[in-house]
């Protein structure tokens, strides 16, 4: 009778962890049209980033250029046979990502989006993307009109005087300041739990196990249309706050 743990070892040394990343990217470049020859893969397989790993399982985060424009997206692959820590196999995390990924979209709750998952006899394939990406390349967004242009001399239908778009600027920015102390003070916390949890701030290689919610914010915030718009206010207000520093340091 085979030992458990000596079938256990046998799988672990048919799939180590390079060898599990290649599959990814193998899996990856399939799924999205790329090449698949084998320095195509190697290459890709290293862009790959892995920001969890276990005996059994591992969540890799790329971005590509799509007709959509840069996107995000999480490579989850998964030796199906191999048994982790906690005593679940490889199969029972894939059939159960694909389970909660499934229910995420059924109920449009916030987190990834299955585009794609496959499996080999040793391994698992998930592919994932943000929400937006997801019904983006899924055609699903809904075009916005296109604005109209008045003729001179006309009036403008609709628009807001002056005094209602000062109005509107200085309620946005005392609302985006509240929310940005509020962000700040939840960033503090997040950093003291994860020191709490034994675990430093990423250094260089360190790497830090995400839970399943860390993984969802870290997809977020991978893509650049995410948060796109928060980034070009933060820029711009920092930009002429510098200038008019500098500004009335001459006068």
């Amino acid at each position: 009778m085979t030992d458990e743990r000596e079938d256990q070892h046998e799988h672990a040394q048919a799939w180590p962890t390079d060898q599990l990343t290649r599959g990814a990217a193998a899996f990856l470049a399939q799924v999205v049209g790329l090449d698949r020859d084998r320095e195509a893969i190697e290459d890709l397989a290293a862009d790959l980033g892995a920001i969890k790993r276990d005996a059994n399982a591992a969540i890799y985060t790329i971005q590509l250029d799509s007709n959509i424009g840069p996107a995000a997206f999480l490579v989850y692959a998964y030796l199906l046979d191999e048994r982790g820590g906690d005593g679940q196999t490889g199969r029972d995390l894939y059939e159960a990502g694909l389970a909660t990924l499934a229910e995420a979209a059924h109920r449009a709750s916030p987190g990834p989006r299955a585009v794609a998952h496959a499996e080999t006899t040793m391994a698992g394939f998930i592919l994932a993307t943000t929400p937006g990406t997801y019904r983006a390349l899924q055609g699903e967004n809904v075009p916005q009109d296109e604005p109209v242009v008045p003729q001179p001399g006309e009036p403008q239908p609709n628009m807001p005087s002056s005094a209602e778009i000062d109005q509107q600027r200085a309620d946005s920015a005392i609302a985006l300041l509240s929310l940005l102390r509020d962000a700040n003070q939840t960033a503090t916390d997040w950093l003291t739990a994860l020191q709490m949890a034994g675990a430093s701030e990423p250094n260089g290689d360190e790497l830090i196990e995400f839970n399943d919610d860390e993984t969802a914010l870290a997809l977020f915030l991978l893509d650049e249309q995410s948060i796109g718009d928060l980034l070009k206010t933060l820029n711009l207000i920092v930009s002429a706050a510098q200038q008019q520093s500098a500004g009335d340091g001459h006068d």
